[in-house]
Formats: structure tokens, C-alpha cells, sequence
């Protein structure tokens, strides 16, 4: 039988090569992504120093450096899972949550200081590895409400934003789904099953490996969306001068738009398609606005995803009277 330890430094180092070849070969790099990959590889990191742990005192610091990367793991999902919904969280709430998430770490790294999480610990070698024997103390369910809090919110968010448009297409939606539902069943069936592995650690790499074909996906499409934008030959003052109104036309009178379709949009979202529809650029909009052109760009791209068009022309025929 292979010796447990080799199996977690394995995975940790795969989870650790995983992280450096983010941030090395991806071009367009999401932080909180890059958050998630060096979460992953401190809760496989410290799985693995646990295993070769020769004491009590060390199979504890191991456990803490698992916690720190497993409590904030599921904050790091939230968020990401929140922009590749198109529905990111406000400061506010990301604030609130790595706050929520920084307690509820510092109470399941109080064992060996204190017996609210764990009430007993003993140190114990199994199948050739170190293992912590815990009788859990009074707060120990509260990382359970925790992380059931987080998976609810990630499958809550999901629902929310495929049930408004948000998210590009059901595809994603179901690829979101099913990153989230890996991890809850391979949790829950740990809380079943008696194992001496931590096999979250493995689901933990497949999850990060998911939302990294997600974001490439989003970030394909939106390549597609801005080409259409940039290459879109029919200017605002062609489209105006085949429906004999000139631009300035256009810009002092309101165009006759359906309000059936035009209400999936939001108000600053049909602020941006007013200017569209008068020719102006992206960067105009963005100064007009003063918001900036990445802000621009996704404003447009939700109004493609919401209307379900991938042209200016198809967004402009399908809001129009007919």
C-alpha cells in the first residue's frame, strides 16, 4: 500500500505547479482566482505536513495551515463564481466575508490554546501517516454552518443570475453547478464515510481546474463580443442615415425601443446603449459616463448575454419596434 504522505506531497505539489503555471502562462489573470490556487495549495500543503508530522505540537501547526486554506477557500469560490455570474459581490459583502471567514479560522486554529474546537486531540501514526484523534468541542459545528452558508450562497447566486441572464449562457450556469456540487458531495460523503484521506484535497484541484476552463470560456466570448464591437463596420451615423435620422437626431430624441426587451436592462446599462445606438465609441462612453472602458465592455457584454444577440446590429433590430 502506498504511504498516505507520498499521496498528499503529490498532490501538493501538483496543486503548487498548478498555481505557478496561472500565474505564469495566463495572460489575462483574475486575482481572486490566483487567491484560490494558493489556497488550494496551503490546505493540500498542510494535509502534507500533517502526514509527516512527528508530534503533537507539529500535527497541529499542520492543521492549522489546512484550515487556512480550506476556510477561505470557499470565500475565494464565492467571489470568483460571482464575476463569472456577472453578479460580483460589493465591497461591503466581500468585506463581511473575509471577516466572517477570518473568525471562523482563528477558532478552528484555537486547538492546542483552547477546547472550544477541538476538546480532545491526540496524536496517532495510521497507514503510515500522522493523524490528529479529535473529541470535537462546542463550536466545532459552527465550520459547518459555515461552509453550508458559502455552498448555499455559491448555488443561490447561480440560480439568481441564470433566472436573470446573467450569467453568458446555460452552459456556464452548468458548469458553475457542477464545480459547486462536486465539492458538497465529496464533503458530505466524508462526513458518511470514515476515511484516512481528505480526499477535498483532490476535488479542491478538479474544482480550481474547472473555473479555470470556465474563466477561459468567458474570456473567449467576451474576445468574440469586443472583435464584433471593434470590427463592426456600420457606424452609429450609418445605422442613422439608412433610417434617415441623422445623429444628432438621435441623440436629442429617445429611440423607439421595445420596453418588453428593454426592461431586462439596467438603468446604467441603458444609458450605455443611448450612447451606442448614437455611434459613439467605447472610450466616449466611458468618458461620458466616467466610468472606465472595462466597465463599458461589460455592460455591453451583459446586454448581448441578456438579449441573447452577439452583434450591434442584432441588439439594435431586436430592441426595436417592430
Amino acid at each position: 500500500m502506498i504511504n498516505i504522505s507520498i499521496i498528499y506531497g503529490v498532490v501538493a505539489v501538483i496543486s503548487l505547479l498548478l498555481a505557478i503555471s496561472y500565474c505564469v502562462f495566463i495572460r489575462k489573470k483574475e486575482i481572486w482566482l490566483v487567491w484560490l490556487y494558493f489556497s488550494v495549495f496551503i490546505a493540500n500543503l498542510g494535509y502534507f505536513a500533517l502526514s509527516i508530522s512527528k508530534t503533537l505540537e507539529e500535527a497541529l501547526l499542520a492543521n492549522r495551515i489546512a484550515y487556512l486554506g480550506c476556510v477561505f477557500l470557499p470565500l475565494f469560490m464565492l467571489v470568483i463564481i460571482g464575476k463569472a455570474c456577472n453578479a460580483p459581490l460589493s465591497k461591503i459583502a466581500t468585506v463581511a466575508c473575509v471577516t466572517m471567514s477570518s473568525v471562523v479560522f482563528l477558532i478552528a486554529a484555537s486547538p492546542g490554546y483552547t477546547d472550544w474546537y477541538y476538546k480532545e486531540v491526540a496524536f496517532a501514526i495510521v497507514e503510515g501517516g500522522a493523524k490528529l484523534q479529535k473529541v470535537y468541542g462546542p463550536l466545532h459545528n459552527l465550520y459547518y454552518v459555515y461552509l453550508f452558508a458559502y455552498f448555499a450562497a455559491m448555488i443561490g447566486l447561480i440560480i439568481y443570475a441564470m433566472s436573470k441572464k446573467k450569467i453568458a449562457s446555460y452552459k456556464h450556469g452548468a458548469l458553475l453547478t457542477v464545480v459547486v456540487m462536486l465539492n458538497i458531495l465529496i464533503w458530505l460523503v466524508e462526513q458518511l464515510v470514515n476515511w484516512d484521506f481528505e480526499f477535498l484535497s483532490v476535488s479542491y484541484i478538479a474544482s480550481e481546474l474547472l473555473l479555470l476552463l470556465l474563466y477561459g470560456m468567458i474570456q473567449d466570448y467576451e474576445l468574440v463580443v469586443e472583435k464584433q464591437l471593434d470590427g463592426n463596420v456600420a457606424t452609429g451615423k450609418e445605422l442613422n442615415d439608412a433610417s434617415a435620422v441623422s445623429i444628432e437626431e438621435s441623440v436629442n430624441s429617445e429611440p423607439e425601443f421595445d420596453p418588453c426587451e428593454l426592461g431586462k436592462l439596467s438603468d446604467r446599462e441603458k444609458d450605455v446603449l443611448k450612447l451606442l445606438y448614437a455611434g459613439k465609441k467605447r472610450k466616449e462612453i466611458a468618458e461620458e459616463l466616467f466610468i472606465s472602458d472595462n466597465t463599458v465592455k461589460k455592460h455591453i457584454s451583459s446586454m448581448f448575454s441578456k438579449l441573447q444577440v452577439s452583434s450591434r446590429e442584432e441588439l439594435f433590430s431586436k430592441l426595436q419596434i417592430k
